[in-house]
């Protein structure tokens, strides 16, 4: 299951993931994801990424996911909060995403959502991120 919501009067896009994510459905979310990423048009953006409930990945939906989030950093991410309540789920999202960014630095794992919503609050500010609109899709 996936929920992708984009928030453009903060700069955010948070994306919902949990239970098995097979390739098929990795698919339709990378094109959701893809889609609310392309919005910024390259410009500065944050990404909440809540995996609660998220099983670790299969190898294909693995690789679907590094591609996304590869495409995600190099079109304005500057900050995306990992929430996961599975250590297997957060390590192997953790290896994907360093896959995807070496040297990933933009990377904040968080232990709870509330935790997620305040460093995002303190990156908003800090970034100076600020727009106008709402826009949202998903499933």
């Amino acid at each position: 299951m996936f929920e992708v919501t984009n928030d453009v009067s903060r700069k955010t896009i948070t994306a919902r993931m949990s239970g098995f994510m097979r390739p098929n459905e990795m698919k339709e979310y990378v094109a959701v994801y893809r889609k609310a990423t392309d919005s910024y048009n390259g410009g500065r953006h944050l990404v909440l990424a809540d995996m609660r409930g998220l099983r670790p990945l299969e190898p294909e939906s693995a690789s679907l996911f590094s591609e996304v989030i590869s495409h995600g950093r190099k079109n304005g991410c500057v900050m995306c909060a990992h929430v996961s309540d599975s250590t297997i789920a957060r390590l192997q999202t953790a290896r994907v995403a360093s896959e995807a960014s070496p040297n990933d630095d933009i990377t904040v794992d968080c232990v709870s959502l509330e935790e997620a919503q305040n460093q995002l609050a303190k990156a908003r500010t800090r970034l100076s991120l600020t727009g106008d609109g709402y826009a949202s899709a998903g499933r």
